[in-house]
């Protein structure tokens, strides 16, 4: 099933809150973006304990772009009940496979792996079926309103889809109405987005015309 998943990204409570409050109306799932600077150099406000306390009936997709992912996910799985799945980025300097297998054996949530715009598909091949779901990034992480890197990230989507037939493929970053006909045709069905919902003129207008690409991609 195509789903678009609303992202936040932010430097504070208030403006956390404040952007759940606009997503939790558009979406079940929502993911939270998690940085800091040990991976990217960007630093957001990614508070389990206080997130904990808002209560939300969505579920949540953390997506840590950071080097030591699984102190960061158990603190959010121990403190936040509905954290259904974690992504973890190829990029880092550890076993992705150990990892991935802890979040699915010790936490019991799903467990994906994001990659870059310049990482090879190749290089996670090994874990493609392990994963419950890829996150091919459409920017380079931690810039809110990045654009779209282009035809490559179709071309990665297509080897991916051709790689593992069975596995979702999420995209993140970049994602216009008009880009996601072509994204479904090569092959994803997840995408992550808000500059898309949150730099229009008319937000829920801007949602109405992801949902109409959604459906109908062709």
């Amino acid at each position: 099933m195509n789903e678009i998943i609303p992202t936040i990204l932010v430097n504070s409570k208030q403006e956390f809150e404040k952007r759940l409050r606009i997503e939790e109306q558009l979406a079940p799932t929502i993911q939270i973006d998690i940085l800091d600077g040990s991976l990217f150099p960007v630093v957001n406000w990614h508070d389990a304990e206080a997130v904990a306390q808002i209560e939300t009936p969505v579920s949540f997709e953390i997506h840590l772009m950071v080097n030591n992912p699984l102190p960061i996910i158990a603190e959010w799985v121990a403190k936040v009940p509905n954290v259904k799945r974690a992504i973890i980025h190829a990029e880092i300097e550890r076993p992705l496979g150990k990892i991935i297998e802890e979040i699915r054996t010790t936490h019991f949530i799903e467990a994906g792996v994001a990659i870059n715009p310049e990482t090879p598909i190749e290089e996670i091949h090994s874990i493609l079926g392990e994963l419950d779901v890829l996150t091919i990034m459409g920017v380079h992480p931690g810039i809110n309103g990045a654009e779209f890197e282009g035809e490559y990230i179709l071309d990665k989507i297509r080897e991916a889809k051709n790689r593992a037939p069975e596995l979702i493929i999420e995209v993140d970053g970049g994602i216009t109405a008009e880009l996601i006909p072509s994204l479904i045709k090569a092959g994803a069905s997840r995408f992550a987005l808000a500059s898309a919902i949150f730099k229009a003129q008319n937000p829920q207008k801007a949602w109405q015309n992801l949902q109409k690409a959604l459906q109908n991609p062709l």
